[in-house]
């Protein structure tokens, strides 16, 4: 944490950083909250998840170089981060506009991978479902898929901005097709 923070960037564990946006004072929310597996066919149970994804040539890396010590799998990390994510925000007045960032989706209708589609399992936790309505969300902002778009729900704006891996890059467009203002939802319709 201590490189990120040299580096000014937030993390998960800094105090909320308010930003002063003409329609009114936003609580910029970086969670790190994981995948617990959750995001799968309700027929399919945590223990068989993973020989499901496997049937549709479907693995994460993570499986491989993404360790879950001190916890006893990733998705015991997931339920500890969600854990101490929820009692923070719980803390938050009821009145607090949020912009949520997670590197993984919040909902699971989100998670939606045409040529991967059994790539979901590492793609959030449905511990998230409603944050973007408990905790007063503007946006939405998440990464991981590589398809870049803006789903609204419920009237708020769900943004995947990732900028993908270097081979999805077209250099000749440069770093600014790739770069965009986060989009909110009117405070009137929160």
């Amino acid at each position: 944490m201590s490189i990120a923070r040299q580096r000014g960037v937030l993390t998960p564990e800094d105090p909320y950083q308010v930003f002063e946006h003409s329609s009114g004072p936003l609580l910029i929310v970086p969670l790190f909250l994981l995948y617990d597996y959750s995001y799968r066919p309700a027929h399919i149970c945590e223990e068989e998840v993973y020989d499901w994804a496997m049937a549709g040539n479907a693995v994460c890396s993570d499986e491989f170089l993404l360790h879950p010590d001190p916890f006893t799998g990733r998705a015991a990390w997931c339920r500890s981060r969600c854990e101490t994510t929820l009692a923070r925000l719980n803390q938050l007045p009821a009145s607090a506009a949020t912009v949520l960032i997670n590197h993984f989706c919040l909902k699971q209708s989100h998670a939606v991978l045409p040529r991967v589609p059994r790539f979901t399992p590492w793609c959030g936790t449905t511990r998230t479902e409603d944050w973007h309505l408990r905790f007063n969300a503007r946006a939405v902002v998440h990464g991981h898929l590589h398809i870049r778009n803006t789903r609204w729900t419920d009237g708020v704006p769900f943004q995947e901005v990732s900028l993908g891996a270097p081979s999805q890059w077209r250099k000749d467009r440069g770093i600014g097709a790739y770069l965009h203002e986060v989009e909110l939802a009117s405070p009137k319709d929160r």
